[in-house]
């Protein structure tokens, strides 16, 4: 029975992978008691190390949230209780194949490397967001399948919830939201409302990141009539009220290789708004998703595909809103913060 957790992450407890899980444990009658690592270096080691003695009296275990493999490291020597480390990926991944820093092949790719080796090593229990995630963990730090769970991320379901109230726009309207990283391929959404230009379909992207450059020189030299781009920072409240005017949300839309074992946050947020949800067809979101069932999908890296299937939404969008439905439903089913939470629990409690 696990009745306390100590909740320590590098990254900030209100960031969603973070606080869907926090929030699930809650809701399932675990006492957490959280602890954002805040400024990092030799001091906020201390802090960690003095707020953990000074908490750890009754705890069950000790779960190590998102992008903190450093803190699994530090707390192994002296912590007699089950360390959870809830990674979803790695820092490996996340900086080397996803924003690119640096070639595999260098010095900081073997660092990241590394920390991410250890971590998976001495926590009791890793967790991965998809089962393509789990084989990766399996394969590049030679772990134990039986060290790995796979457990869905969720949603911050505070910031992003149905609400029927709000009308959809007059035009009919896709939403782009998201970090303009190389797998999120943004661009095939501005080259497809360009193609659609003509079609009465607005488009809204909204987002920044290490492309932001590349993107808005790209709706520079198309200059799509329909493109609203937003690169300003955009409050939880407006997202969400943008979000669930709009017609159609897109996913992630390039063929990048992380796509075969991820699955984006606004996946689950349009679930749980019931929004209905139009990605590229990678294996690492189709794990959660079916095309013509819970989603809608195109092929990768393909602005004519995307169009065309945009175009059919529109023309469509009875249909469309009925796979929304059915992916709400399979929201409120599967994916809600304290059914998570509570496989989660299960498995701690099994190791």
């Amino acid at each position: 029975m696990i009745n306390k957790i100590i909740y320590i992450s590098n990254t900030r407890l209100d960031y969603s992978l973070n606080s869907a899980c926090i929030k699930g444990l809650s809701e399932n009658g675990v006492e957490v008691v959280g602890f954002y690592v805040k400024g990092g270096g030799i001091r906020g080691l201390i802090k960690t190390v003095s707020f953990y003695l000074h908490n750890s009296g009754d705890i069950d275990a000790v779960m190590i949230g998102y992008d903190s493999p450093v803190l699994v490291a530090l707390f192994r020597p002296f912590c007699r209780k089950k360390i959870i480390y809830n990674a979803a990926l790695s820092v490996y991944e996340r900086m080397i194949i996803s924003r690119e820093l640096a070639s595999r092949f260098s010095v900081k790719a073997v660092y990241y490397w590394f920390i991410d080796f250890v971590a998976v090593h001495l926590a009791n229990l890793v967790i991965v967001e998809t089962d393509h995630q789990a084989d990766f963990f399996k394969k590049i730090f030679k772990i134990s399948g039986k060290k790995i769970y796979k457990s869905w991320i969720g949603v911050d379901e505070n910031k992003f919830f149905y609400n029927p109230a709000l009308p959809k726009y007059d035009s009919f309207t896709v939403l782009f939201r998201g970090a303009f990283m190389p797998e999120s391929g943004v661009e095939y959404a501005i080259k497809a409302a360009k193609i659609l230009e003509d079609k009465n379909i607005k488009f809204i992207v909204i987002g920044s990141g290490i492309l932001l450059k590349k993107v808005k020189k790209l709706a520079e030299e198309l200059k799509p009539a329909n493109l609203e781009l937003i690169t300003d920072y955009v409050s939880y409240d407006t997202l969400r009220t943008t979000m669930q005017r709009c017609h159609l949300s897109l996913g992630q839309l390039s063929n990048h290789d992380r796509l075969s074992r991820t699955i984006p946050h606004k996946a689950y947020e349009s679930l749980a708004m019931k929004l209905p949800y139009l990605t590229a067809s990678n294996i690492g979101v189709l794990e959660l998703l079916a095309p013509g069932e819970t989603c809608l999908a195109c092929s990768p890296a393909d602005a004519n595909s995307l169009a065309e299937k945009i175009l059919w939404a529109k023309n469509n969008y009875p249909v469309a809103e009925k796979i929304a439905e059915n992916g709400y439903k399979q929201y409120q089913d599967q994916l809600k913060s304290s059914i998570l939470a509570g496989n989660i629990l299960n498995k701690i409690s099994g190791i």
